[in-house]
């Protein structure tokens, strides 16, 4: 569904936004129908640090892997964040 209407390359993304108002949902429901598709398979990127940010379809091999690499990037600071909040917990009070 909204593979097919995303355009190839990144300075070609559509934004979620844009998209929840083609299809009549909202920005949040948009990421999940993204994950779906995603997980069954179709090449979406997404940019939100360019000037064009927003879903897109790889025009090459190297955009992929550029977004694979976002990716990771991301886990890590998530990671990063999960250990900080683990170790807040032993400040906490026992309930």
């Amino acid at each position: 569904m909204i593979f097919e209407m995303l355009d190839t390359g990144e300075q070609n993304a559509r934004t979620a936004k844009e998209l929840a108002r083609i299809i009549g949902t909202d920005r949040r429901s948009i990421s999940l129908l993204v994950e779906s598709e995603r997980r069954a398979g179709k090449p979406i990127c997404a940019s939100c640090d360019s000037k064009t940010p927003g879903y897109y379809i790889p025009a090459t091999r190297e955009e992929m892997e550029r977004y694979c690499r976002r990716l990771q990037h991301r886990a890590g600071e998530i990671f990063k964040t999960r250990a900080a909040c683990i170790e807040t917990l032993d400040s906490l009070p026992a309930e």
